[in-house]
């Protein structure tokens, strides 16, 4: 769950158990209108508690689980290729241009090596 749907939750709870308290402790004809003030405690406690308990089970009892990276590894080419134009898509003027030298750097270090591993002989 995002921190914002959390914290509407939250808010929702809680102004859920103001408005119950509110009614139930100024209602002249209510549940609680003749009781001591020990049951009132008591309600007002359970109540509290209840909000406090639906307020950690919002916020430490649904946890985000990122998604697994298999599902990228199984993919097709089609897929491959538009995830990368994608990513593509996002990077700014200067990242594009990095990646585009660090991947010439690369490609000529390999040229470099296999130009090294074939050896003066096998070069025409």
């Amino acid at each position: 769950m995002n921190s914002n749907i959390r914290l509407i939750a939250t808010l929702i709870v809680w102004v859920v158990l103001a408005a119950i308290l509110g009614i139930m402790l100024t209602s002249p004809t209510g549940a609680v209108s003749e009781a001591s003030g020990d049951v009132i405690f008591g309600v007002v406690a359970v109540l509290a508690a209840a909000a406090s308990i639906s307020t950690l089970a919002i916020w430490f009892g649904v946890r985000d689980t990122p998604q697994p990276q298999s599902h990228l590894a199984k993919g097709k080419r089609g897929d491959q290729r538009q995830t990368v134009r994608q990513i593509l898509n996002t990077l700014e003027d200067d990242e594009v241009y990095e990646l585009e030298s660090l991947l010439l750097a690369q490609e000529d270090e390999a040229r470099q090596q296999s130009a090294h591993s074939a050896g003066p002989h096998d070069r025409a």
